[in-house]
């Protein structure tokens, strides 16, 4: 019998560009000044679930807006977040930004620890739009860096794995 399995590293499953933000600024924050430098409306809209290799739970927020118009889509979401606890016998329905313990942090891509924030955008007409958007990010005096982010130049294949949403 024949066995198949999925390539994640192959190009064609990083079909969007991300542009690095460092900030000192709450999520909520980066939300409002993206909001206004590109005329966009992102809200939350998922929490993606990010299970550690010993077995802690960790939840990004995920920001999303799909302009129709230029049909492209824009996903917000942070570099960092805290451990989020089990709670025993009953489910967590809710994120709950104040429960975990503190000390117990992950990051989404490791080697890009100066990395805050993560703007992916995607779809066809992106690459049209590509250096309008990042030029007006970088003129946000919110924002301290703001730089693109090329995947081939990611060493951590399973760091490029978690932008696979």
């Amino acid at each position: 019998m024949a066995t198949y399995s999925l390539d994640i590293n192959a190009e064609e499953h990083f079909d969007f560009d991300i542009f690095s933000i460092t900030c000192t600024e709450s999520i909520y924050r980066v939300v409002h000044e993206l909001n206004q430098a590109l005329n966009i409306d992102l809200q939350l809209n998922d929490l993606l679930d990010f299970t550690h290799k010993e077995g802690e739970d960790f939840y990004f927020p995920l920001y999303t807006f799909t302009h129709d118009e230029l049909n492209i889509e824009f996903n917000l979401l942070p570099n960092q977040t805290s451990f989020q606890p089990k709670i025993e016998g009953a489910q967590q329905k809710e994120f709950d930004l104040f429960a975990g313990d503190v000390e117990q942090t992950t990051r989404l891509i490791p080697e890009l620890e100066n990395s805050d924030y993560f703007l992916l955008i995607k779809g066809d007409n992106r690459y049209l739009y590509n250096h309008t958007i990042f030029e007006s990010i970088k003129l946000n005096p919110a924002f301290i860096i703001v730089h693109e982010v090329f995947i081939e130049d990611l060493k951590d294949k399973k760091a490029k794995g978690n932008l696979l949403f």
